[in-house]
């Protein structure tokens, strides 16, 4: 038994992957499910299912699951590219920070017309605009 190679990584891979270095299983039987993720991501879904107070391999099944449902969405709407622009976790928090800055701005901006204005065209008008700026922002949510 002296020539037998040692496997450096999952099922006989050369080399281990350095970025995705958490093995996770979304099965509950433990049976299927089974892949590897990067720490950070591995980390942020431990932290969420802890304070949502759920399994962590419950919060993937339903992340998943609504994926499949944005993605069906997103196909209807003929946009699926979202993959293919990775970001990372800050550039996503600031982008929702600005995001955040910019839907409270129309708001404010919205409060003032609904005083001052007279005209009911205006009023309903800045209304949409809100209403705009709110969808905008619940797809900025989903986009990754």
């Amino acid at each position: 038994m002296g020539n037998m190679m040692k496997k450096e990584g999952l099922r006989g891979t050369p080399a281990k992957d350095l970025v995705n270095n958490k093995s996770i299983i979304v099965d509950p039987d433990g049976r299927k499910g089974h892949t590897k993720i990067d720490s950070d991501t591995y980390n942020v879904l431990g932290q969420a299912a802890k304070e949502m107070k759920m399994g962590q391999a419950t919060l993937i099944r339903e992340i998943l699951h609504s994926f499949c449902m944005y993605y069906k969405d997103a196909k209807v709407l003929g946009n699926v590219s979202f993959y293919h622009t990775p970001k990372t976790y800050e550039t996503w928090l600031a982008e929702r920070s600005d995001v955040r800055v910019l839907l409270s701005k129309v708001v404010k901006m919205n409060n003032e017309i609904q005083q001052n204005s007279q005209s009911q065209e205006v009023k309903i008008m800045s209304n949409m605009i809100v209403s705009l700026t709110n969808m905008m922002n619940l797809t900025h949510k989903t986009v990754l």
